[in-house]
């Protein structure tokens, strides 16, 4: 493989791990199903089924419990193989709990690993079998925020396709 498409390639592959957590974060269940072939299988722990299906599921049971949530990458190794690829991904997942009466409010961390076979089909690869690796997690109470007066001048993320980044140029 020249050394152009091998980058091309792992810019693609890492495009796609990228859509994925946005995707999960936003809400967005159809753009989490792009990163999937339609005959792909994820197993999750608690989901295991069909890939395609996962963003369904996971938007569902995110907006149920949570106000806002990041899924980050870290390191990622890519072992190419053709049309084929195997990737390792680190990740952090942060979970905001959503408030409900008497309860603290807390912060969720997931750490973990993705376990990805990645296919390149007619030009694109996506994933088609991933399993989640579970490394270690941690719960904490949210203390004190920014001043109202610092955190009202932010403009505020959404869990939806409202959200700014939806919008190109603005």
């Amino acid at each position: 493989m020249g050394d152009l498409a091998w980058v091309a390639d792992r810019i693609a592959i890492q495009d796609c791990l990228v859509r994925y957590c946005r995707g999960i974060d936003r809400g967005d269940a159809d753009l989490v199903r792009s990163v999937w072939w339609p005959d792909s299988t994820a197993d999750y722990g608690g989901y295991k089924g069909p890939g395609a299906d996962f963003g369904d599921h996971a938007v569902a049971s995110l907006n149920k419990s949570y106000q806002a949530t990041q899924h980050t990458i870290l390191n990622s190794t890519v072992e190419l193989d053709g049309d084929v690829a195997h990737t390792e991904t680190y990740i952090h997942a942060y979970h905001l709990s959503k408030v409900a009466d008497g309860q603290q409010q807390t912060v969720f961390l997931f750490a973990g690993r993705y376990l990805d076979r990645l296919e390149k089909r007619d030009g694109e690869w996506r994933i088609a079998q991933r399993v989640l690796l579970y490394d270690f997690d941690w719960v904490e109470p949210v203390g004190g925020k920014m001043p109202a007066e610092w955190s009202s001048k932010f403009n505020q993320g959404r869990r939806d396709n409202g959200d700014l980044s939806y919008r190109r140029g603005a």
